[in-house]
């Protein structure tokens, strides 16, 4: 299986992960739409909502609560979430495998969200990007230390 998702939990990949628990790992999109977009993807190989089993089906939530709160937390300046769970090919999921995106809104980002839904897989900014996810990383851990 050729799963790149399968390929962080097991850690032949690197990712900027900020939480780990029995269900799920909580990472920073490498193709972020906005600062300190993140994911929080499912350890088990589930393609879709419906393929994940009962209890970190109902976990889920409850841990986006967690990661929403450190969020705001994190960077004063984040005013909303959009949550995001793309599921199947035709609802724009890229990788299948369940993730559901935490994506934190900023005021009068909209024009700046739109660029990058158009731009994000381009290698526009990337080094910028890189250099600012591992900064995006600490201060989400500390938040989700005092969560």
């Amino acid at each position: 299986m050729d799963c790149v998702f399968c390929a962080i939990v097991d850690g032949q990949l690197p990712a900027h992960i900020v939480h780990e628990d029995e269900y799920f790992l909580v990472l920073l999109d490498i193709f972020p739409l906005r600062p300190s977009h993140v994911l929080i993807v499912a350890k088990g190989h589930a393609p879709l909502l419906g393929d994940l089993p009962a209890e970190p089906r109902d976990a889920l939530l409850a841990l986006a609560d967690r990661v929403a709160r450190a969020l705001y937390r994190s960077d004063p300046a984040v005013l909303g979430i959009n949550l995001l769970l793309n599921d199947g090919p035709a609802a724009n999921q890229h990788v299948p495998h369940l993730h559901l995106h935490l994506i934190p809104r900023r005021a009068r980002d909209l024009p700046a969200l739109c660029w990058r839904t158009l731009t994000r897989f381009l290698p526009l900014g990337r080094k910028r990007i890189e250099a600012r996810l591992a900064g995006e990383a600490e201060r989400l851990r500390a938040a989700l230390r005092e969560a």
